[in-house]
């Protein structure tokens, strides 16, 4: 009956399953999708290598019922019997993060390494700022950039509760981030991350958990209009602010083309020294970005992108775009 009543308020607030026919022409084995949207999400963790390691932690999370099964990403699990996962010692701790699969992609293409500067647009509540210092091991400098105030408590809890000494945190529109240091100097960093708000299409199960349901909103198609517009805005800001050389990789939770490759799309028309890079993750069954949407065409070079979807990675329905400025 509980399970039931759940169910009816998520398809009240939520797209329902059959929004998603507005996309079955691009997304494969579209039968098999609409059936992965009836499972609920999964539970997944990345252990946080900055204070733990895999070893340590699943003995002590057994001891609290939790029974963890890698995933194909280095230090992510799956995880069952953990009846309160945000509430054990190890959790406050820093000892592990909770984060979707599909969630720890994005800084996987950034190409990090220990002494670059970088910035994540778009940061709270931090699990890919967080992410990004413990594969750089805390020697790289991250600005972790938001601009909602309220959401500023949480970036900034995350940080100090996973261990991580090399941010800084800016209050900044992401379209609108500074291109000069006080000095007057240029601002540039080796790589930027735009993890892009969206219509948050790729969250959508028909069974979700009340966290889950708390962060959807009712699809329109205005919506996703409105939103690329700011998306358009921001991904040219990022770009701006790479030095030559450098990486920016772009991910929204939608599978709508008008926040994706269009967004890109924007992107090379505008900026000659962009280019697209293959955005494949090994051990990761992703399909291509398209390259022609409703009568507008993309560029070739689209198919670099990558586009997750649930029946192939149980996970948040994802879009990533890997972008080299030129030298």
């Amino acid at each position: 009956m509980a399970e039931i009543s759940l169910r009816r308020e998520a398809e009240s607030k939520v797209p329902w399953a059959g929004h998603f026919d507005l996309y079955a022409e691009i997304i494969p084995d579209y039968d098999d999708f609409k059936e992965a949207l009836k499972r609920e999400h999964p539970s997944h963790l990345r252990v946080n290598l900055l204070k733990t390691t895999p070893d340590s932690l699943i003995p002590r999370l057994r001891k609290w019922g939790g029974r963890l099964t890698p995933l194909p990403i280095k230090g992510a699990y799956s995880f069952t019997g953990l009846e309160r996962p945000g509430a054990t010692l190890e959790y406050f701790l820093g000892h592990y993060h909770l984060q979707g699969l599909s969630s720890m992609l994005p800084p996987l293409l950034l190409d990090l390494a220990p002494g670059q500067k970088i910035i994540d647009l778009c940061a709270s509540p931090g699990s890919k700022t967080t992410q990004i210092a413990a594969l750089t091991g805390n020697r790289a400098l991250i600005v972790a950039n938001e601009l909602k105030r309220r959401r500023l408590g949480i970036l900034k809890y995350h940080i100090e509760r996973l261990g991580v000494l090399s941010t800084l945190i800016t209050n900044y529109q992401a379209q609108n981030f500074p291109m000069r240091l006080p000095d007057g100097r240029p601002l540039r960093f080796d790589r930027v991350l735009l993890d892009a708000p969206c219509t948050g299409e790729g969250r959508h199960r028909e069974v979700m958990r009340e966290q889950e349901m708390e962060l959807m909103q009712p699809w329109r198609p205005e919506s996703s209009l409105r939103m690329s517009g700011y998306q358009k805005q921001m991904i040219l800001r990022g770009f701006d602010l790479l030095s030559e050389g450098g990486i920016l990789v772009y991910s929204t939770c939608t599978y709508s083309p008008i926040e994706n490759e269009a967004v890109i799309q924007h992107l090379l028309d505008n900026r000659e020294t962009a280019s697209i890079e293959e955005a494949g993750i090994e051990g990761i069954k992703t399909t291509p970005g398209i390259t022609c949407w409703e009568g507008k065409e993309f560029a070739a070079d689209m198919k670099k992108t990558i586009r997750i979807y649930p029946h192939y990675l149980d996970s948040w329905g994802f879009f990533i775009a890997k972008i080299r400025k030129a030298c």
